[in-house]
C-alpha cells in the first residue's frame, strides 16, 4: 500500500502503509532527557525557597541558586515533552492510522497509568508513613502529616494523578488529536504557519498567555482528575505544534540560527520573572489560590514571560537535540528505552532517600547528588533486572525485535520497531 494524500497534497492514512518506520533519534533522546530531567527538578524542589512549607521533603536550608535552576528547567521541560509527544503522535498516525494510533495509546499510555498509579499511591503512602515514624527532623509538611495522624476524623489527603498526571494529560491529548485528524482539521494551510520562525517565536507565545493567566506562577502540576482548560491551552497548543513540526520539518534547520538569540531573551526574560516568585509560599496561600488567581497587570506580565520563556527554550532545546542528539548510540538507546519506567517509579524512591537525609548534616549539594543520581541508579538497575525483557518492560516499549538500520529522509533513520514509549 502506499500513503494516501488527500487535502491540498499532505500525507493522511487511514490505514496502516506499508512504509519503512524511522527513528528520529534526536526526538527519542529529547523525550528520555525531558524526563530524566524532572528527577532532578523533584530532588532539587527539597532546597528551593518557595516551597520550603509545601514540598514534603524541604530540608532546613534553601537556596535560591538551587531555585532559580530548578524554575528555569520547569517552564520548558514538560513542554518539550508534550511537544515531541505530538510530533510522535502525528508519525503513528501516518504509520498506523487512527485506529492503530488509539489502539497504540491505550496501550502505552493509558493501561500503565491504571496499573501503576494504585502502585505509587501505596508506595508513597508506605514512604510517608514510614518518614512520619522514623524522621527526627520532619520538614513543616511532613510534620502537619504527622500531626493529621493524630486528629480524631481528619480529612484523608486528596486523591490525585501524582507524577503520572502526564498520562492522564497525554492520552486526554491524543483521543482530541484523533478527532481533529478524523474530521480533517490539521490541514497542510493551517499548519504552514509553522515554517515561520518569527510567528513562532513573536506570535505563538501570545496564545498561550489566557491558560496561564488562570493559573499561579510557576505553572502547577495538574494532577487532579477533573480536566482543566488551562493545561490544554498550554501543554495542548505544544502538543499540536509538535504534531506541525512533523509535517513541516525544514522548520528545525531554520530555527537552529535563532537558537542563541533565543536563549540569550529566555535568560533576560527569566530573570525578571524570578525576581516577582515570592521567597516561599505558606499552606493557607496556595489554598487561597485554588481557584485560580485573579487578574492583575503584573500578573499578565509574569503570564507573558512564562509564555515567551517556555516557547524560546522549548525551540531551543529542538535545535540541540537535532544539532547534538541525532546519531545512533547503544548507550543513550538505553537510557531512552528504561526513561519511562524510570520515571514511573522514581517519586517514591526519591522521597525515600531524601526523607533519610532529613536527619543527616551533609552539604546541601552532597544530598542533592546522592538523591537525584541514586534514584537514577535504581531506576536503572531495575530496568535492567526486573523490566527489560519482561511482559512490563514490552508493555511499556513494545516488544523488541532487531533488524539492519538504513538511513531515512529528513535526520531520522529507518529501523524496526519504531519508538513506541509514551511520547511515540
Amino acid at each position: 500500500m502506499k500513503r494516501e494524500t488527500t487535502r491540498e497534497g499532505f500525507a493522511y492514512a487511514e490505514k496502516s502503509v506499508d512504509v519503512a518506520p524511522i527513528r528520529y533519534h534526536y526526538m527519542d533522546n529529547l523525550r528520555a532527557l525531558a524526563m530524566l530531567a524532572g528527577i532532578f527538578f523533584h530532588a532539587a524542589l527539597a532546597w528551593t525557597p518557595l516551597l520550603s512549607q509545601l514540598w514534603l521533603t524541604a530540608d532546613t536550608e534553601q537556596s535560591m541558586i538551587m531555585g532559580s535552576l530548578a524554575w528555569f528547567s520547569h517552564l520548558f521541560r514538560m513542554p518539550v515533552f508534550f511537544l515531541i509527544a505530538g510530533f510522535f503522535a502525528c508519525y503513528l498516525v501516518g504509520k498506523r492510522g487512527i485506529g492503530g494510533f488509539l489502539k497504540n495509546r491505550a496501550l502505552r499510555i493509558l493501561l500503565p497509568f491504571i496499573l501503576f498509579l494504585p502502585l505509587v499511591w501505596a508506595s508513597l503512602g508506605a514512604t510517608i508513613g514510614w518518614a512520619m515514624e522514623n524522621v527526627d527532623n520532619p520538614s513543616p509538611m511532613l510534620g502537619l502529616f504527622i500531626y493529621m495522624s493524630q486528629v480524631p476524623d481528619a480529612p484523608p489527603p486528596p486523591v490525585t494523578t501524582s507524577h503520572l498526571w502526564f498520562l492522564y494529560v497525554l492520552f486526554q491529548f491524543g483521543l482530541i488529536y484523533a478527532v481533529l485528524e478524523r474530521t480533517g482539521a490539521m490541514t497542510m494551510r493551517w499548519t504552514r504557519v509553522v515554517k515561520s520562525v518569527p510567528f513562532l517565536a513573536f506570535a505563538l507565545p501570545l496564545l498561550l498567555v489566557p491558560s496561564l493567566l488562570s493559573v499561579t506562577a510557576p505553572t502547577p502540576a495538574p494532577e487532579q482528575f477533573i480536566p482543566s482548560a488551562w493545561y490544554f491551552g498550554f501543554f495542548g497548543v505544544f502538543f499540536l505544534l509538535g504534531a506541525v513540526i512533523y509535517r513541516n520539518q525544514e522548520v528545525l534547520a531554520k530555527i537552529r540560527p535563532w537558537a542563541p538569540w533565543l536563549a540569550i531573551i529566555s535568560i533576560i526574560l527569566y530573570a525578571v520573572f524570578y525576581s516577582t516568585l515570592p521567597k516561599d509560599v505558606t499552606l493557607e496561600q496556595a489554598m487561597a489560590t485554588q481557584a485560580g488567581p485573579r487578574f492583575s497587570w503584573s500578573h499578565l506580565g509574569i503570564a507573558i514571560m512564562e509564555a515567551y520563556i517556555s516557547v524560546h527554550m522549548t525551540l531551543v532545546c529542538l535545535a540541540l537535540g537535532q544539532a547534538l542528539l541525532n546519531r545512533a548510540n547503544s548507550v543513550m538507546r538505553l537510557v531512552a528505552d528504561s526513561s519511562y519506567w524510570v520515571y514511573i517509579i522514581h517519586l517514591p524512591v526519591l522521597f525515600l532517600i531524601q526523607f533519610y537525609l532529613l536527619d543527616s548534616e551533609w552539604n546541601m549539594w552532597i544530598q542533592f547528588l546522592v538523591s537525584s543520581f541514586g534514584t537514577l541508579a535504581i531506576g536503572f538497575v531495575s530496568y535492567l533486572v526486573l523490566v527489560r525483557w519482561t511482559p512490563i518492560g514490552w508493555l511499556l516499549n513494545g516488544r523488541k525485535r532487531k533488524s539492519p538500520s538504513k538511513p531515512g529522509p529528513l535526520g531520522g533513520e529507518k529501523v524496526d520497531p519504531a519508538p513506541e514509549q509514551a511520547t511515540a
